[in-house]
């Protein structure tokens, strides 16, 4: 089911804390762990919550330092290597729960929900699903999941955040949900331009929550969401 409008003037920001196969070395994993930690004193200096995806919520020091922020949330990044996608049921809802216990709420994905995933997932507790671009068309919903589309890539090569985020959005009037993906390993890798469009990212979120809009998490607007859904029928 398509959503549309249904909310409006909200901004979550989402960002992947996760190495791709072939980035394992020690010096990698140090770059992508300096990336977080700048990424979420920036959001503290702001006043801002985000969703940051991790392979195991809960365990290891990045988990620790977005915990000691309550505002964030903790979402389940799926690797694009796993074969989850191949599970269903008890199986698929086992291992979301090995990964990330029982109080995960969301989950980035990279590759289409089938019926059986997105019932499974929400029998776990999970109220939203990220994909990383390109899979999901807009907002939707679908067996009790809302399904969430970035519409803001952060880091991108060919986007100068500087130039066309400002103008993207009209403060003075209500607009669609904004799902702002920063993805960290880019961010680690790719030099100054990358952190440099990440900060700028944030800033921009930091406007538009000061210009009346407001940022909140994938599972905020996911349950709200689920109960505007619920009220409209």
């Amino acid at each position: 089911m398509r959503l549309g409008g249904m909310l409006t003037n909200r901004l979550v920001i989402t960002i992947d804390l996760q190495l791709s196969a072939p980035s394992l070395q020690l010096a990698q994993h140090r770059r992508l762990h300096d990336a977080a930690r700048t990424l979420i004193d920036q959001l503290a200096e702001h006043q801002l919550p985000a969703t940051f995806g991790l392979s195991r919520p809960g365990y290891g020091q990045l988990a620790n330092w977005i915990a000691t922020q309550p505002q964030h949330e903790t979402a389940l990044l799926m690797q694009p290597s796993s074969d989850w996608r191949q599970w269903g049921g008890q199986g698929l809802i086992k291992e979301v729960r090995r990964l990330a216990g029982h109080s995960v709420r969301s989950v980035f994905t990279h590759s289409p929900l089938h019926q059986r995933q997105a019932s499974a997932l929400r029998s776990a507790g999970v109220l939203a699903i990220r994909s990383s671009g390109g899979v999901l068309q807009g907002m939707s919903q679908q067996h009790g999941l809302a399904l969430f589309e970035p519409s803001i890539q952060a880091p991108k090569l060919l986007s100068r955040l500087t130039q066309w985020l400002p103008q993207r959005f009209d403060f003075a009037k209500p607009g669609p949900m904004q799902i702002m993906r920063i993805c960290g390993e880019t961010v680690a890798n790719s030099g100054v331009w990358a952190a440099d469009q990440a900060t700028r990212a944030i800033e921009f979120a930091a406007r538009f929550r000061d210009q009346g809009g407001s940022v909140e998490t994938l599972a905020a607007c996911a349950s709200q969401l689920e109960q505007a859904t619920a009220k409209a029928a």
